[in-house]
């Protein structure tokens, strides 16, 4: 049923073709607020904003042009690219599904290096950002595999209103409060908390991909035209929400069902077998225990043969080190760390523009040698590119079976809110990792999109082969394409046309037999088929 529809505008204006609002050409306007709120006290009430958000800088910035090998910094990813646009001289082609995995936003370091801990705020104090994080526990219910509303803590972590309930907050997740989480104009984070910048990064990103695609998608029917799922973490929950209030808008959910799996090791969003980047260096990934190793032995094999493959490089591990100068009990336990675990809170601090403990060409180092650690980890030669294409199969198997029941599920928009151990690997099983070698951004989005065929010029009989042509798929990663026929499927041919002649936009389409043909391929290792489901 369609749900309230608030005026004529939305919290994003929808201004189409190749240089939206939301791109980085229109970031030196200055923002412009509408708001139009109504009282959340009553069950009929909505609570919405009308938010013309031309973008601003982000809150601080980035003290370093940290790009390592890659084109992008890390603090976030670009709000540009070609999503929703195909070549001027590409044929006519009708926009049917859009399917999106994105990584979190900006959040607070997950590990540290530095005794205290960083001062990283976590307090939502933007008034629009508060009442987005309102809109998220208001519109938003969470609908565990299990059957268990596991996550109704998440967005508490947003909006904490008294100092009883921040104690009561850190105390169940068995931290301790202190007195930066006891009131006051500051509220410390807990590790990995999503921050007030990364929520307006994914309010940013609803905002472009919606001048990108909500025009020719046109979801008029929340409840069958759109699935959510996350991963069982506060930061992936309210990432994937605060994007889709402005991607729907001005449709205002009313308790939009997130799917989330609770058993980590279960979700195929992880890839069957697959090994995460956090394992401490002293501990062997063929020792991991039976529930970490994920329900496909032959991927888990693979892949733990890759990450024991990698060393991080010795001269710049020493000059780390050296330059930290950590008290030795200390340094005993930052040594366990993985080079990915040991730059997270190097990096929290350039995005913040903290002072840094180390030079910065040494940041730049290890950003480098993370980059090389997720290139190897899922695209290497000792076991990572089979044990990811294994591992991710299951995944690509969904978002595959979801274009092509289209026709009667009628579904538009499937949004999974992730992390960068899936966005690498997903990139990893698609062969384009190699050539995207680096840590993803905050905010990274891998976009799956679905076009129908060309409308028939008119007087045109139809194909005599096959009858009608089939539909497309087009896959970008931060605005590049990176789908091609000639990757994917070279010898595929196409249902219904003469490939003698293939058009311009045709090498970065994926006919849907091809996708089919290319993830069914996923499966073969040498002479053997193994299938990870």
């Amino acid at each position: 049923m369609l749900r309230a529809r608030i005026g004529g505008g939305s919290l994003a204006s929808h201004t189409g073709g190749r240089g939206p609002a939301g791109s980085v050409e229109g970031r030196d306007r200055p923002i412009t607020t509408r708001m139009a709120a109504w009282s959340l006290a009553g069950c009929s009430a909505l609570l919405f904003m009308w938010l013309l958000l031309s973008p601003r800088p982000l809150g601080g910035g980035s003290a370093l042009n940290l790009k390592g090998i890659n084109e992008w910094s890390y603090c976030q990813a670009p709000l540009k690219g070609d999503e929703g646009v195909l070549p001027a001289e590409a044929r006519p082609r009708e926009l049917k599904q859009v399917q999106l995995v994105i990584r979190h936003g900006d959040r607070s370091p997950i590990t540290k290096l530095t005794t205290p801990p960083l001062d990283f705020d976590c307090k939502i104090k933007d008034p629009a950002m508060r009442l987005v994080a309102e809109l998220v526990r208001e519109r938003f219910h969470v609908a565990g595999i299990q059957g268990k509303a596991s996550l109704d803590y998440l967005t508490r972590a947003l909006l904490l209103p008294t100092n009883d309930s921040q104690q009561t907050f850190f105390s169940g997740l068995g931290i301790g409060a202190g007195k930066d989480t006891a009131g006051g104009e500051d509220q410390a984070c807990f590790p990995g908390q999503l921050t007030e910048r990364g929520v307006r990064q994914q309010v940013f990103n609803g905002q472009y991909l919606q001048e990108r695609y909500g025009k020719a998608l046109g979801v008029t029917d929340i409840e069958t035209e759109v699935y959510f799922r996350s991963t069982n973490y506060p930061r992936t929950f309210i990432s994937g929400a605060a994007l889709l209030l402005n991607f729907l808008a001005p449709l205002v959910p009313d308790r939009l069902p997130v799917i989330v799996q609770e058993d980590n090791n279960k979700e195929a969003l992880f890839g069957r077998g697959l090994i995460g980047a956090s394992r401490a260096r002293n501990v062997d990934p063929f020792e991991s225990p039976n529930d970490e190793r994920g329900p496909c032995e032959v991927a888990f094999k693979l892949g733990a043969q890759q990450e024991k493959a990698f060393s991080i490089d010795a001269e710049l591990e020493q000059a780390f080190f050296e330059e930290l100068n950590l008290t030795p009990a200390a340094e005993a336990e930052a040594r366990l760390l993985s080079v990915a675990d040991a730059t997270d809170p190097l990096m929290g601090m350039a995005c913040y523009k903290h002072p840094l403990p180390v030079h910065r060409s040494l940041v730049r180092s290890l950003k480098k040698e993370t980059d090389r650690m997720f290139c190897e980890r899922y695209a290497g030669a000792e076991g990572g590119r089979e044990g990811t294409r294994l591992g991710m199969q299951p995944f690509l198997q969904e978002v595959l079976g979801r274009f092509q029941n289209y026709g009667t599920m009628k579904l538009k928009l499937a949004l999974y809110s992730a992390h960068d151990t899936v966005l690498s690997p997903l990139l990893g099983a698609l062969d384009v990792l190699d050539k995207h070698c680096y840590w993803p951004p905050y905010a990274s989005r891998v976009v799956f999109e679905m076009w129908g065929p060309p409308a028939r010029p008119e007087g045109r009989a139809q194909e005599k082969e096959g009858g009608s042509e089939e539909d497309s798929v087009r896959i970008l990663y931060n605005g590049e394409v990176v789908s091609r026929r000639s990757l994917h499927c070279p010898g595929y041919k196409a249902k219904g046309r003469n490939e003698e002649v293939l058009f311009m936009e045709e090498e970065t389409l994926l006919p849907l037999g091809c996708l089919q043909e290319y993830i069914e391929g996923m499966s073969i290792l040498g002479e053997e088929k193994i299938a990870c489901v």
